[in-house]
């Protein structure tokens, strides 16, 4: 039977969300059980042995693959559901204002009813029969689902405030249904709400774990089990972002960036690790924090932005190839920031370190105006620019610290690097020539010197730290206790004036 547009306008899509939240729910259920389950079977792997304890583990392998498939089943399901009573309360929409075309919406109506009764009755034989319990199957449906689901996102390229308007426009069921049933579709959204983003990002880092058999690299599996832990011990943190992609992604938020006065975006550098971002990385965003709400008026967010892969090794820190592949989405990042921020505007800072510094300033140089009210470089090998004019935002704020012994603030500039080379093709007598025609402003290896005077850049104090090596100088910037950290403080919390001079 066609509904008539009377009927349409009358519709009620509550009970479909309803329907597809205790769908969730269940599934939620059977998670946890099959994490228990999973659980039980590594614990007698190394207490049990011989035959009945391999036939043991192929059952208790077989009721865990079975839980899994049920669990992605009903989350597909949910979703079906949820995606259901978005297409009709968009047709109930239209209905309210039809004049003249009731036969189009409630043509389409029908339509929507017909395709989703098919769907719910595949279902249904899918349980019928006990196909749904096959884990292949079950992930192709839970695929398919999120396929369609990811119709209702804007379109590709769509700008960050564009996707924060299209949030704004959807329903509170709406929004609900998408961060329980395809997080992964939300979660890492510039755009976004950062406590949508949160809610969406904790469930996908559980199924992140839940499937760890799955994931080959053990550096991430263990890096998700410590950024759960350290969310589980600090209240108030945010997820902002999380993923398997390239090394794996994460980003921490301590403070919550849409209220916060005050934000800092910290991107680590070189041989930093995704279990990093919970560990000695997330220490020194909180180290942070604390010295920036002490610095100054308001509230303050810091942020470990770990949405890149990080060289692991000297050659591939020779190369700002990883650095420009993560500008832009770092330069999306911050966008999105600007986008959700709730109140004034919040005065953001883009803190790299290392090569991290090297990344903040390839994003500073993709837009104007820099998304960022201030750039702060510490560590740092270059920027990839000659000027500071060159990252986007007002003079006198861009700032630099290098600490006198930081190996990596002072590596020789490539041309430097050759000199040697070159000597070795020409006599002795005209080594000045080469030198005189190789010779530039003082560089680093990714271009001129940040702290250089000619650079334009703020230079505050960097010590080399406790110890009297090498590394201690270069890890030491955002220590507590620290002169730098103190520097770096009052610039995320607009208190620096003119208490910092200018290199």
């Amino acid at each position: 039977m066609t509904p008539t547009p009377r009927q349409l306008q009358e519709l009620r899509t509550e009970p479909l969300f309803a329907a597809g939240r205790a769908l969730d729910t269940l599934a939620d259920s059977l998670a946890e059980q099959a994490s228990a389950l999973g659980g039980a079977r590594r614990g007698t792997a190394d207490a049990w042995e011989g035959a009945t304890a391999v036939l043991a583990d192929v059952d208790l392998a077989g009721q865990h693959a079975r839980l899994g498939a049920a669990r992605d089943e009903l989350r597909a399901l949910g979703s079906l559901l949820g995606r259901t009573a978005h297409e009709l309360g968009q047709i109930r929409a239209e209905a309210s204002v039809a004049d003249g075309a009731a036969d189009a919406v409630t043509g389409a109506a029908r339509a929507a009813d017909l395709r989703f009764a098919e769907e719910l009755s595949r279902s249904a034989g899918q349980a019928r029969d006990g196909s749904g319990l096959d884990p292949a199957t079950a992930h192709t449906e839970l695929l398919a689902a999120a396929a369609r689901v990811a119709a209702m996102l804007p379109a590709s390229g769509s700008s960050p405030a564009q996707v924060h308007a299209w949030w704004q426009r959807l329903g509170a069921d709406e929004q609900g249904m998408l961060v329980r049933d395809q997080p992964q579709l939300v979660g890492g959204l510039d755009g976004v709400p950062c406590a949508a983003r949160d809610q969406a990002n904790r469930r996908l880092l559980d199924q992140l774990i839940y499937d760890a058999g799955a994931v080959a690299d053990e550096q991430q599996v263990s890096g998700f089990l410590a950024i759960r832990a350290r969310l589980q011990h600090c209240p108030g943190a945010l997820l902002l972002a999380i993923g398997t992609e390239g090394q794996g992604r994460a980003v921490l938020a301590f403070g919550d960036p849409d209220s916060a006065a005050n934000t800092c975006v910290y991107v680590p550098g070189m041989g930093t690790r995704l279990a990093d971002a919970a560990g000695k990385e997330a220490d020194r965003a909180l180290a942070l924090r604390a010295a920036a709400t002490a610095a100054g008026h308001g509230s303050t967010a810091t942020v470990v932005w770990l949405g890149y892969d990080p060289p692991l090794g000297v050659m591939d820190a020779m190369s700002s190839a990883r650095a420009t592949r993560g500008a832009a989405a770092y330069d999306g990042f911050l966008t999105g920031l600007r986008a959700t921020h709730a109140g004034p505007p919040s005065h953001v800072t883009a803190l790299g370190h290392s090569y991290g510094s090297l990344l903040v300033g390839q994003a500073g140089l993709r837009q104007r105006p820099n998304p960022a009210d201030e750039v702060v470089l510490i560590g740092s090998p270059g920027v990839g620019t000659d000027h500071a004019s060159a990252l986007g935002v007002a003079p006198g704020h861009v700032w630099v610290g290098a600490a006198p012994h930081d190996p990596v603030a002072s590596l020789p500039s490539k041309v430097q690097v050759g000199l040697p080379l070159l000597s070795s093709l020409w006599p002795g007598t005209q080594m000045p020539l080469v030198q005189l025609l190789t010779h530039r402003a003082p560089e680093v290896w990714f271009g001129r010197d940040p702290v250089d005077p000619g650079f334009g850049a703020r230079r505050f104090i960097a010590d080399d730290g406790p110890g009297s090596d090498f590394a201690s100088a270069h890890s030491h910037y955002l220590d507590p206790g620290s002169r730098s950290l103190a520097a770096v403080a009052r610039i995320v919390a607009g208190s620096a004036k003119d208490q910092l001079s200018p290199s």
